[in-house]
């Protein structure tokens, strides 16, 4: 449930990566609820079918594809601005979890957790300084995380991917204004998704309860987070570029 109207995004076109679960599905379904024609993508056809079967209205489609490198993301954009005659927003939702210490940290891990967080949003930004990619007044929205201002063991690589996403955000933001285009991250907290519940599976109990007690609201639902969506990609944020919203029921407050 939001404040605002059922048509607040009424004849926008906006790609979700990540969409065929956990954030990115979640923001689909309340930007088509809002009256958003949604493009969702990610790596799994039938999940995305899934996606797909939850959202109201109409004209939304699909793409299965996956974003582990900057080339084929700015493709895969450019492709569909292209079908959709432009763009009046993107989610980068796409990414994966690691944790694993740092003396244990291979090549091919880094290459996974910096894959579609990194690569990925790279090649979005690419793609979205071309001409007819994004229409004026746009906006862009990348997913980072809370990882990236606090540390916690295991997460060395995971926290500087969400943290290099973050600076991609303000020299993005800065590049493309001349375009009126705005550009900005959600720093998300403790949610409840199936990647937060394989994260916290590796916790002790005592870890637990010392995690959870941080959040001084409890953990997140998915829906919070796509609110946060809705407000970045609505006219009520049209003063807002190059920022991270924090979204993480006080967890870097305590």
């Amino acid at each position: 449930m939001t404040s605002f109207a059922a048509d607040a995004l009424a004849g926008r076109t906006i790609l979700i990566t990540g969409a065929s679960s956990g954030l990115g599905r979640a923001a689909a379904i309340a930007l088509a609820a809002h009256g958003a024609r949604v493009i969702v993508s990610g790596r799994d056809q039938e999940r995305l079918d899934i996606t797909l079967s939850a959202l109201s209205g109409a004209g939304h489609r699909a793409i299965a594809t996956t974003l582990d490198d900057a080339d084929q993301a700015a493709e895969m954009m450019t492709q569909a601005a292209a079908q959709a005659g432009g763009l009046d927003g993107v989610f980068h939702s796409a990414g994966a979890e690691l944790v694993l210490p740092i003396r244990l940290v291979k090549q091919k891990h880094l290459d996974q957790v910096l894959g579609a967080a990194l690569q990925g949003a790279f090649g979005i930004a690419r793609a979205s300084a071309k001409a007819e990619v994004m229409k004026s007044g746009a906006s862009i929205v990348f997913m980072s995380s809370a990882s990236a201002h606090r540390g916690r063991p295991g997460m060395v690589a995971y926290s500087a991917a969400k943290a290099a996403v973050e600076g991609l955000t303000r020299s993005l933001a800065c590049e493309l204004a001349a375009k009126s285009v705005r550009v900005n991250a959600i720093a998300g907290g403790g949610i409840e998704t199936e990647m937060h519940e394989r994260w916290i599976r590796t916790l002790t109990a005592d870890a637990m309860s010392a995690y959870l007690g941080q959040h001084l609201l409890g953990f997140g639902k998915p829906e919070d987070l796509a609110n946060a969506v809705l407000f970045l990609m609505s006219p009520a944020s049209s003063w807002i570029t190059g920022t991270t919203l924090v979204v993480d029921g006080g967890y870097l407050t305590s």
